[in-house]
């Protein structure tokens, strides 16, 4: 798109919006791009808030052309019901899709199929094995939420041996990629010396920084304007 537009101008917003969703379905009909596809779907799940639309797409998207994005948000629809024929959750065949994300390298599809591997909800699928495997790739892949679930896994003895060191690297691994919990719990592990050596210092550090990413993500938060 070459053409310019006044986006303070509500006509020319929905001229603008028309011409992204046809260059996109130019880039997914005819250019047969992945990538297009799926921005397609995406337009139509978020900004023309058709999910209906959208579900089949990231299926297809999925199913033919590999495209990792696209089953991650299959599995959420699957997940939430919305956008599949069935209209209903069907939580194991999100799972599946989750997976198949994983596979590609998806950091969310690891983090989320663990969660579910984990869970009564998927039945038989129940599988903590699994479940382990998923959080610790999805902790490789940068995921702070999965490095800090895994390392308090670890931490508890719950699900797994028990393994202060584990617990340790873990939580370690999930405060540098600024998981505030992480960074608590890696203050009290220095404190204690539980998994590492004792040292005051790194966890007076450790403390600061969650106290820091904790603030931070206060900040983000809607605030709540109450009437007097």
């Amino acid at each position: 798109m070459t053409r310019g537009y006044d986006l303070a101008d509500e006509t020319q917003v929905r001229e603008f919006l028309r011409d992204v969703e046809t260059e996109y379905q130019f880039q997914c009909l005819h250019e047969k791009q992945a990538d297009g596809c799926h921005r397609l779907a995406e337009f139509r799940e978020t900004i023309k808030q058709d999910v209906a639309s959208a579900g089949p797409l990231y299926k297809e998207n999925c199913d033919k052309n590999n495209y990792s994005k696209s089953c991650f948000s299959y599995g959420q629809c699957l997940l939430t019901g919305k956008g599949v024929p069935e209209k209903k959750p069907d939580l194991t065949s999100a799972l599946k899709y989750y997976e198949k994300s994983c596979d590609m390298d998806s950091s969310k599809g690891c983090f989320v199929s663990a969660l579910l591997r984990l869970s009564s909800d998927v039945g038989a699928e129940k599988n903590t094995e699994k479940a382990i495997v998923h959080l610790s790739k999805a902790c490789s892949l940068k995921d702070g939420e999965a490095c800090f679930k895994l390392s308090s896994l670890y931490l508890t003895g719950n699900l797994v041996a028990k393994d202060l060191n584990q617990a340790y690297q873990l939580a370690k691994a999930g405060c540098e990629l600024d998981h505030f919990m992480a960074c608590n719990n890696l203050s009290l592990m220095y404190r204690h010396g539980h998994g590492t050596e004792k040292n005051l210092v790194m966890a007076s550090k450790a403390k600061e920084k969650a106290m820091n990413l904790s603030a931070e993500e206060a900040m983000k938060r809607p605030s709540v304007i109450m009437n007097r």
